[in-house]
């Protein structure tokens, strides 16, 4: 059987320093690739262009869809206008990847959304975030963690009866946090599947279709704690 080709929205950076000071990049961390390939994908970046047609034949040739972290998605594309919270924002990649939700969902394609990739799966199915956690009342937990990337943050609480309960068998999980912004209106055709302790969302899954996604940063945590390559393992099986 081959294995899925599996797309991974690119990120954007200028370099700040050295030889290539200013020169514009797309990338994606190694982390998403190794986790893909150890989960028996095969990993395609997906570089951010904004022609449609050229994205559709790309899409054409993948099995299922990473949407990766990054920066903060403008809240213009959900209504509203942008807070003094707000960090930098890109629209490139904004609409690009608005565009990919919505065509790997005519495809019926599997979606896994991470960090970014939830707060842009929220907005492209018409829900609208938190700009900043601190609008959250509720919220008093640090999710902007002090620590190694691929140490734990804080724990999650896990509905029972969701996908996200299966793949970890368990109620509550240990994560990293790297955030500033989180989902505040759910869309209608997801449920929460993960919140923290504080009331914020870490995971949603579509009710009837293979899409899921989740807050932190599980890439980051396969190697230290090998429970988190079970959603890259389950996302693949999706994709075959």
């Amino acid at each position: 059987m081959k294995k899925p080709l599996i797309g991974i929205t690119a990120d954007y950076m200028i370099s700040q320093e050295g030889l290539y000071t200013g020169q514009e990049r797309f990338y994606i961390a190694k982390d998403y690739i190794d986790a893909v390939l150890e989960s028996g994908g095969i990993p395609v970046i997906v570089p951010i262009i904004n022609k449609e047609s050229d994205l559709l034949q790309i899409i054409d040739q993948l099995d299922g869809i990473i949407l990766s972290g990054g920066h903060d998605v403008n809240p213009i594309y959900y209504g509203e206008e942008p807070s003094k919270h707000v960090g930098f924002t890109y629209t490139p990649r904004d609409l690009y990847e608005l565009f990919i939700v919505k065509a790997a969902i005519e495809k019926d394609m599997p979606i896994l959304g991470i960090s970014r990739g939830q707060q842009i799966m929220v907005v492209a199915f018409g829900g609208k975030l938190y700009q900043d956690i601190s609008q959250n009342a509720g919220a008093y937990i640090n999710h902007m963690q002090r620590a190694n990337i691929n140490d734990i943050g804080h724990y999650i609480n896990i509905i029972p009866g969701t996908r996200l309960y299966k793949i970890f068998d368990t109620d509550r999980v240990l994560v990293n946090s790297f955030h500033h912004q989180a989902a505040k209106e759910v869309p209608s055709n997801f449920i929460v599947s993960a919140t923290s302790s504080d009331g914020v969302v870490e995971a949603i899954e579509h009710k009837t279709k293979p899409i899921m996604a989740v807050q932190w940063h599980p890439e980051m945590m396969t190697k230290k704690h090998p429970i988190m390559l079970r959603l890259f393992e389950e996302f693949i099986n999706w994709c075959k």
